[in-house]
């Protein structure tokens, strides 16, 4: 296939765009008519940039008796200023917040993120298309305003008269010891121009202590908060008009938030990715005092309140230990602040899911032979929605990985009995992105299927709209029967027996059969990294793209995954390099077999980022007569080289086996079991043409990693090509990625034919 072609299947899938927001801005109580908002993010790569849509869909109920379907109004979509960073609709709909970049001046200077003249918060009046602008620079309180995932939010008050927001606390600006003095008042800051501040690591650079921001709309005025304890603030709310204070000292309290702050102390380790940092729920009073709230030992994710203020939900895992796990879903009566969990952690598989077919209800028994559906935990990502509650506030909806799909459920909060919230029964990924007024906005995707939403009816299997709720996609669908699912458990005993008998799930994207005559498929085996995540039945671009071009691909969720209950996420600990490698190769094998009349054994690859990286080149190694070429995308090598340098340092002790503490030096036994489980100690044996495609600003897996291994590579006489971005560790940049996944194609389309016998001999 020519570059050209490649080129232009990549220019083809990367139109899908990806879901980023979606809320349901009305319905209407009198006709049933629904509004709902989609924000969605495009790759550009003409300009080589992301850009992001906003596009409204009126849902309206045919008033026909003898036509049940909706009428779908899109309008349309309306492309955002790449300044915008931040948005919100307020509940009643009336008011929209934006915070934007008021100028790209020195963005890039660190320096200027402890100063705001950069940021504008533009409020937008729907009714009566007023706008008012309030210069952050004016108020000059705190530094860089927010804008990431795990901190940020953008919240109105429950009267829609102040914004909340998080922003980097203020700090004088740094000089030399040769600048001018300060003016009388001012604070010295001579000298402290090349001190070093922690920030929160990979994607959370120059992200040091964060503080609660309110903006009084009326005024203009900003105020700053900060927490004790050196907590930085993330996930929060305004507490709702409705909700009851919960100290009696202060009823009639003007506002309040709530909200999660992390834990500082003694240092920061990474945060993103990571759900297992210790925290604790908190609310900030209008007198400026804070309260700290619930159990300690945890981490907390989204807390949500009920629309009538009285309970709490969010889900919480343990602090501590690997970085991803089975969680708990919490509740919190916010009178008496008593904590109540009413799901809580799987090891396994907790209920069983029964679908009444006569009336549709969906209900939870134990052991019943009529299963349809199994329950396998509740997780951290993706979490709650903004909106999760039901209108009578008694149950919570939400969606978790459950083996490789995502679910959505309904839980009551007072008894636990969990529903599905739809018909997809596993069919298909579903994730809930809003709640309100009994009615869910869900998304539904498949590897196969670019995501669409539709709407629900909670309660009732039958969607709104029998249409999709989307923008019309311009790249084909790949035939449903491309995508099969299967479960394996592995024959070979885990060195804990208890953990031998823990089934994975393995994803196969690709056709089942071939017209006679037909040239076999080359094979991309591609294990997802964490390793504690779940690949699940969802879109990517990038699987499209290999798939359009003539792969078939694996994804072997081996055991560590998460969706699988706890027991999987443990039985990897101390085994890395061991039970994740054996259980990939065993689903490789099992794929070729399966598909025999497919595949082309010959042609087998092998494809992984950062935990995956790590697997790639312990499989190339270890099954040399497989595996016909390598591409690691900062590839974990050395785990022990690693851990002094990582913004993760607690998980190279836990996946290989020992208790992390924050103080501790690795002894030479802890240094031999970080090497034993890395690839470097299988190095002699990787022959396989290996490419690396390495981000320089990586703070997770230092670049150092992959540099350390073409040298040694190099030094072996095999085949390798190293390239290095100006990205970070997901090397998600519109150009990063083009490149990265062009280069891929190319590496095993150069490495499938006229391939020389292999041997355990290096060649030049």
């Amino acid at each position: 296939m020519s570059l050209d072609k490649v080129v232009q299947v990549y220019k083809e899938v990367v139109k899908v765009g990806e879901v980023k927001d979606a809320c349901i801005l009305n319905v209407q109580k009198d006709n049933g008519d629904v509004m709902v908002q989609v924000t969605r993010s495009f790759r550009d790569v003409t300009r080589k940039e992301k850009f992001q849509s906003v596009t409204q869909h009126l849902v309206r109920k045919t008033r026909h008796h003898d036509n049940d379907d909706d009428d779908i109004i899109t309008f349309s979509p309306i492309h955002l200023d790449r300044n915008v960073l931040l948005q919100r609709v307020s509940n009643s709909g009336r008011l929209k917040a934006e915070v934007m970049k008021n100028n790209d001046n020195n963005n890039n200077d660190n320096n200027n993120n402890n100063r705001c003249e950069e940021y504008v918060v533009i409020i937008t009046d729907c009714l009566t298309s007023t706008v008012s602008i309030v210069n952050l620079s004016s108020a000059d309180k705190h530094g860089k305003v927010y804008t990431d995932s795990t901190f940020s939010c953008l919240e109105f008050s429950p009267d829609e008269t102040k914004l909340l927001y998080v922003a980097e606390m203020r700090q004088p600006k740094p000089t030399s010891f040769f600048d001018t003095p300060p003016k009388s008042g001012e604070e010295d800051s001579r000298g402290q121009k090349y001190v070093y501040r922690e920030d929160w690591g990979e994607q959370l650079v120059a992200q040091s202590q964060g503080v609660i921001c309110i903006l009084d709309l009326t005024t203009s005025n900003v105020n700053t908060y900060t927490l004790p304890d050196g907590l930085c603030p993330a996930h929060l709310c305004f507490v709702p008009s409705g909700g009851t204070s919960g100290a009696g000292a202060r009823g009639g309290q003007d506002w309040g938030v709530l909200g999660v702050g992390f834990g500082s102390r003694p240092y920061r380790l990474g945060l993103i990715y990571c759900q297992n940092r210790d925290s604790r729920l908190f609310q900030l009073h209008s007198d400026g005092t804070v309260e700290l709230l619930g159990s300690v030992g945890w981490h907390i994710s989204v807390p949500r309140f009920s629309p009538d203020g009285t309970l709490v939900a969010y889900i919480r895992t343990k602090a501590g230990g690997p970085h991803a796990m089975c969680g708990q879903l919490c509740v919190m009566e916010w009178k008496t602040k008593k904590e109540r969990v009413v799901i809580d952690t799987v090891d396994r598989e907790r209920e069983r899911v029964v679908i009444d077919t006569v009336d549709r209800e969906r209900k939870v028994t134990s052991g019943s032979e009529e299963t349809t559906h199994v329950f396998r935990g509740v997780y951290a990502t993706p979490g709650l929605p903004h909106r999760c509650w039901d209108t009578a506030g008694t149950k919570v909806i939400f969606s978790t990985p459950n083996l490789d799909v995502i679910v959505t459920y309904s839980v009551c909060v007072d008894s636990g009995e969990l529903t599905l919230a739809s018909d997809g029964c596993g069919d298909t990924s579903e994730r809930v992105w809003d709640v309100t007024e009994d009615t869910i906005l869900l998304e539904r995707t498949s590897m196969c299927t670019p995501g669409h939403l539709v709407l629900l009816r909670l309660g009732t299997p039958t969607p709104l709209a029998t249409k999709k709720v989307t923008e019309i996609h311009e790249m084909p669908e790949l035939p449903k029967s491309f995508l099969t699912r299967w479960t394996l458990i592995n024959p070979s005993p885990h060195p804990k027996p208890q953990y031998s008998d823990i089934p994975f799930s393995v994803l196969y994207l690709g056709p089942t059969s071939l017209p006679e005559g037909s040239e076999k498929r080359p094979l991309i085996v591609w294990p997802h990294g964490g390793p504690h995540v779940c690949l699940a039945d969802e879109f990517r671009a990038s699987s499209a793209f290999f798939v359009r071009l003539g792969f078939s691909v694996l994804w072997p969720n081996y055991r560590g995954s998460t969706g699988a209950g706890q027991d999987s996420v443990n039985s990897l600990l101390g085994h890395a390099g061991l039970t994740d490698v054996s259980d990939v190769h065993f689903a490789t094998l099992d794929c070729l077999l399966r598909y025999s009349d497919v595949l082309d054994q010959h042609r087998v690859y092998l494809l992984g980022g950062s935990h995956g990286g790590f697997l790639v080149t312990h499989l190339a190694a270890q099954h040399q007569n497989v595996y016909r070429a390598v591409s690691a995308r900062n590839p974990v090598v050395d785990i022990a080289a690693m851990a002094p340098v990582s913004d993760i340092p607690d998980w190279c002790f836990v996946e290989s086996g020992v208790e992390f503490e924050p103080g501790k030096i690795p002894d030479a036994s802890t240094l031999t079991k970080m090497t034993t489980c890395s690839p470097i100690s299988h190095l002699d044996t990787l022959t396989a043409p290996t490419l690396l495609q390495v981000g320089l600003d990586d703070r997770r897996v230092p670049p150092s990693q992959a540099l350390h291994l073409y040298r040694m590579l190099k030094a072996r006489g095999v085949q390798t090509e190293l390239y290095m971005y100006r990205d970070c560790h997901p090397l998600g940049k519109v150009e990063v990625e083009a490149d990265c996944l062009i280069h891929i194609a190319l590496w095993f389309q150069i490495h499938g034919t006229n391939l020389p016998s292999l041997s355990t001999t290096p060649s030049v």
